[in-house]
């Protein structure tokens, strides 16, 4: 049987840095009106949040800081975040 391969997989496994910074992208993209929209009106584990997504970029620990971007816009897309 033939198996189905994904150019996206297979990409994150040959460069892994270039796919940790495009995720880290998009997760920035969802957060930025997120933030915006809050305008200093950000809880302070969200703040926190965002202190150690910027720590792990300068770092270099862009997998990490994808990782934590990703959750934070989970989090922050959440309808419960609004109420």
């Amino acid at each position: 049987m033939a198996k189905i391969i994904s150019l996206d997989e297979y990409r994150a496994r040959k460069h892994p840095q270039a796919a940790a910074l495009g995720r880290l992208d998009l997760a920035v993209g969802r957060l930025d009106p997120l933030i915006k929209g809050r305008a200093g009106h950000l809880s302070a584990s969200a703040e926190h949040e965002l202190a150690q997504i910027a720590r792990a970029v300068s770092q270099g620990l862009t997998g990490q800081a994808a990782e934590r971007a990703e959750r934070l816009a989970d989090l922050l897309e959440h309808p419960a975040a609004n109420a």
